[in-house]
């Protein structure tokens, strides 16, 4: 296999390769990442990229190294983006706080309108992510929790937190700037 042009794969030789190796790359995955679902959903990330890339990829040992390869850096990346959306997160969840905190030298009223925008903000949202984001905000639910609650994929749920924090830290900065 090595060097060998894969471009002429067929679906039942893909089907080979992922029943003798997704068990072991979900194991691999596990090993970084900790949660059964999102190695799951990293190695099918990993296999739906493979078969739409498989005329361009070409190996230089055997598929089972690259497959490893492969899932072992799309757990790291995947860590990594946690970490920032976590860094993220807490930056936010402070500026709410400070939000929260009353000032003795603040006016009742400013901190009342503080509250409505942030409640506006919130609702602005597109239904969807605002119901995704309730859930994880509010009701403090995993991924995985919000995943299986409404019928869709870990990674949804990631990207529709990650787009509603941002347009909330947009709007919160934004706030907290007195440009609001």
């Amino acid at each position: 296999m090595v060097g060998e042009d894969r471009g002429a794969l067929n679906i039942d030789e893909f089907e080979v390769l992922f029943r003798k190796n997704h068990k072991f790359l979900c194991m691999l995955a596990m090993d970084y990442v900790h949660d059964p679902f999102i190695a799951e959903d990293l190695v099918q990330e990993f296999f739906i990229n493979y078969w739409q890339r498989k005329e361009l990829v070409k190996f230089s040992s055997s598929f089972e190294a690259y497959a490893r390869r492969a899932v072992k850096y799309k757990s790291i990346d995947y860590l990594r983006k946690i970490a920032t959306a976590q860094k993220r997160n807490t930056m936010l969840a402070i500026s709410e706080a400070q939000l929260a905190i009353p000032d003795d030298t603040e006016d009742q009223d400013l901190q009342q309108q503080r509250y409505i925008k942030i409640v506006e903000m919130i609702q602005s949202l597109p239904e969807e992510r605002r119901k995704i984001f309730m859930l994880h905000a509010m009701d403090k639910l995993s991924h995985a929790q919000i995943a299986e609650k409404q019928s869709i994929s870990i990674n949804t749920v990631k990207t529709q937190l990650r787009r509603a924090y941002a347009a909330l830290r947009t709007k919160t900065l934004g706030l907290l700037m007195g440009i609001l």
